[in-house]
């Protein structure tokens, strides 16, 4: 029996808008100061820092969507600007301290709820959550970091 590949991708399609209600929501009842795109930069230059034109690039975004973006962590404290000592035209992004606390703080609540909501479907029901997740990851992994000098 064949997979049916249009349902499943309308399946995906689907859940995603509810969970990123859900972490908007989340978000807001936590009183975080931060809006899920800001998150998502902040999150990614946890794990390396870019210029304005690759974090653009990397959320799909207009360059002034992700100056905004940017300017407003920036503010907040929680990203740094600096140049490069080899060519001062460039502008690096990099997450502060204080910043990194703020997505430690967040990761660990937004896990504590998910934990939450995962109580009470059974192990063997997990498990196969588990294994669709796994395959998800490996299907959208590519698209997830863009090729922009930058390992994934």
């Amino acid at each position: 029996m064949d997979a049916n590949r249009h349902g499943i991708a309308l399946s995906i399609l689907q859940i995603i808008p509810p969970i990123m209600r859900f972490l908007a929501g989340e978000l807001r009842r936590a009183n975080v100061p931060l809006l899920p795109p800001q998150l998502g930069a902040l999150t990614l230059l946890a794990e390396n820092s870019y210029n304005l034109s690759e974090l653009a690039e990397q959320h799909d975004v207009s360059l002034p969507t992700m100056s905004s973006t940017i300017s407003k962590l920036v503010s907040s404290g929680w990203v740094k600007r600096q140049r490069l000592e080899q060519d001062r035209r460039v502008v690096m992004l990099s997450i502060t301290p204080a910043g990194r606390e703020l997505i430690e703080e967040i990761g660990q609540m937004l896990l504590t709820r998910i934990t939450a909501h995962l109580a009470e479907i059974p192990n063997a029901e997990l498990n196969t959550l588990q294994n669709g997740l796994d395959i998800l990851q490996t299907v959208f992994a590519p698209f997830v970091f863009k090729d922009s000098g930058h390992a994934a």
